[in-house]
């Protein structure tokens, strides 16, 4: 079974307000904690509109797959700083959920009622590992169609935001056909 993207997008930015503005009343409710939620959040938007995927799915034929690098250290080092500096007080009981690492990838999943697995995958600079994964399983048959992303840390100095994300939506090139949709391109099986 040949497996192609049949949508994309990709973030390099944390604004929060105009993340939450583009999607108001498109996700289920989802209180936003981390800018880097927020900016997944809209990726995966992106990504479904560009496919032409309707959401939310309710369903759990599509899996979400998402390759995640140091930026959950971010998370981590914001969350356990105010701690050393003020004791248990400096706790945030609202940030702490967001130092795991599939916290992100379940965030997907609640906000667009993604039924199906849900997993989260170490990264070190690209998302090819990830794609493929969820490509093996599409074409394996365990999931009809897959959100595949990544969240990197992206400091240059040509960039305000630390962070960039990138999201695909794939599924296999009979069910792309039958949809109508513009195909990107296939993914190649691991032998």
């Amino acid at each position: 079974m040949t497996t192609v993207i049949t949508g994309m997008a990709e973030l390099i930015d944390v604004s929060l307000e105009s993340h939450m503005n583009a999607l108001a009343g498109r996700i289920r409710q989802v209180r936003f904690v981390h800018s880097l939620e927020a900016m997944a959040l809209s990726a995966v938007c992106s990504t479904l509109d560009d496919a032409r995927v309707m959401f939310p799915f309710g369903h759990s034929r599509t899996g979400v797959y998402l390759g995640i690098d140091d930026a959950i250290e971010d998370i981590k080092d914001e969350y356990f700083t105010p701690i050393l500096r003020e004791g248990i007080l400096g706790a945030s009981p609202l940030l702490f959920p967001y130092t795991s690492p599939n916290a992100l990838a379940a965030q997907i999943s609640i906000a667009f009622d993604v039924r199906g697995e849900s997993i989260t995958l170490p990264i070190t600079s690209s998302v090819t590992d990830v794609l493929q994964y969820g490509a093996d399983c599409v074409a394996g048959e365990y999931t009809e169609s897959a959100i595949i992303g990544a969240i990197f840390c992206h400091r240059s100095q040509r960039s305000a935001s630390p962070y960039r994300c990138e999201f695909y939506f794939i599924e296999s090139e009979a069910s792309a056909l039958k949809r109508g949709v513009h195909i990107y391109c296939s993914i190649g099986l691991r032998k």
